[in-house]
């Protein structure tokens, strides 16, 4: 079986004032540059049949990225929509984009984003060789569940009876003579040290790149966000609650992280991957409670909440009629091999839905990635129950109420199904 692939990246930071996207300053303009962000891109290609990864040092964009993409790579390639994975790393110390925070989005900074998207796609595509696939599970222990039950309900804070995945999942790209030439890393964590609220930067998820960059020359590492959502860095632990941190600690994660993975990178954690590539896409509506067009309009004055929630609801409340009792919720599956596959989402999932599926998918080895757009927390029946952060956070994406129970039957249903389209 032939196989060929390829690496690049573009700089994404912009050179011209623009908000921050959730650096807890949203809507502030940024005020320094500590260490540029980007996007980066991998293009596999099996018997002529291309998969498209990219992944972006954001929180968030809308899924008209997609469309870019698809748009671009269609006269390049035969690909299908279902053949791409756009994945953000949610960086929260990044430029506001549309599809989470529109209305502090910049035009300019989306218009440099579709012209260094456009250039990464075109240099992978211009620079493709042979080589060969492995892939590996690597343990390790940098995040802690953030959902702590007490008297008075789920507070967020470090529970370490949590659940959480400590796995960074790993495929490597070699060269034909066996040279390494790219990674794809995938872990489950937030990015939230929150170093300068005023500054840009691309957090762990960036530095970790960068560190592989300067230990493996010629190495290219792309950092695909998992199964995170309820999850933060232990560094940002004081106790018995979270707090900011600064660069040192971003630092410290990652070349921790670093110090792992390039100690595996000669042992046998690795196996050989053959190349047998399918996909499949599919979208699922999310039915969610209704709190009344009443309860927006309060939020939408109250001075209590930031201002970018109070828009949310004063938006919700003038929509109130045209929004609808759900959302829709797009997923995907990439088949890399006979073994290995690619479970996708949008939104935030919490580590328990990574787990619920990867019953579904037990013949597979499960590299999940959430954070494809920004649709929501995706949490799951028994989260529902205990209440909490993720589930009341609705507002902040913009729906009527929480997720109703009878989520974790949906999610099943849905994979078992694609499942049979591979």
């Amino acid at each position: 079986m032939s196989f060929e692939f390829s690496v690049s990246k573009q700089d994404i930071t912009p050179g011209f004032p623009t908000s921050l996207a959730c650096s807890q300053k949203k809507d502030t303009l940024f005020k320094r540059v500590h260490d540029n962000i980007f996007v980066r891109c991998a293009v596999l290609s099996n018997e002529n049949h291309f998969i498209v990864i990219l992944s972006y040092d954001l929180l968030f964009h809308s899924r008209d990225l997609y469309d870019i993409v698809y748009n671009h790579v269609k006269p390049l390639a035969d690909v299908n929509m279902s053949d791409i994975l756009i994945n953000y790393t949610h960086n929260h110390n990044a430029p506001s984009v549309r599809g989470y925070n529109d209305f502090s989005s910049s035009d300019e900074y989306e218009e440099l984003l579709k012209s260094k998207t456009i250039s990464v796609l075109n240099e992978a595509f211009s620079n493709m060789k042979s080589g060969y696939l492995e892939y590996g599970v690597i343990p390790g222990n940098w995040n802690i569940n953030r959902r702590l039950p007490t008297n008075d309900g789920i507070k967020l804070a470090p529970n370490p009876d949590g659940p959480s995945d400590k796995n960074m999942y790993v495929i490597k790209l070699l060269s034909s003579d066996h040279s390494l030439k790219g990674l794809i890393i995938n872990y489950a964590c937030h990015p939230v040290h929150y170093p300068d609220t005023l500054g840009l930067t691309s957090e762990y998820p960036g530095f970790l790149c960068r560190f592989i960059e300067k230990d493996i020359p010629g190495c290219m590492p792309i950092f695909i966000q998992g199964a995170g959502a309820d999850t933060r860095p232990l560094g940002t632990i004081d106790g018995d609650r979270f707090i900011h941190r600064s660069f040192e600690y971003i630092e410290s994660m990652a070349d921790s992280m670093k110090e792992v993975l390039v100690k595996s990178l000669n042992t046998n954690a690795y196996k050989p991957v053959i190349p047998s590539f399918n996909s499949v896409s599919f979208s699922i509506e999310i039915p969610t409670d209704n709190e009344g067009c009443e309860f927006f309009y309060d939020n939408s004055l109250n001075e209590t909440i930031s201002a970018h929630l109070r828009r949310n609801a004063d938006y919700m409340y003038r929509n109130y009629t045209s929004i609808s009792n759900s959302f829709t919720l797009q997923c995907g599956l990439i088949k890399l091999s006979n073994n290995l596959v690619i479970a996708h989402m949008g939104g935030e999932p919490v580590c328990q839905v990574k787990f619920l599926l990867e019953k579904v998918l037990l013949e597979f080895n499960v590299i999940f990635a959430g954070y494809t757009d920004a649709c929501s927390y995706i949490v799951i029946d028994t989260m529902l129950d205990e209440d909490g952060y993720e589930v009341q956070c609705f507002l902040e994406y913009m729906h009527k109420g929480r997720i109703k129970k009878g989520i974790d039957k949906i999610l099943i249903s849905a994979f078992k199904e694609a499942i049979k389209e591979l």
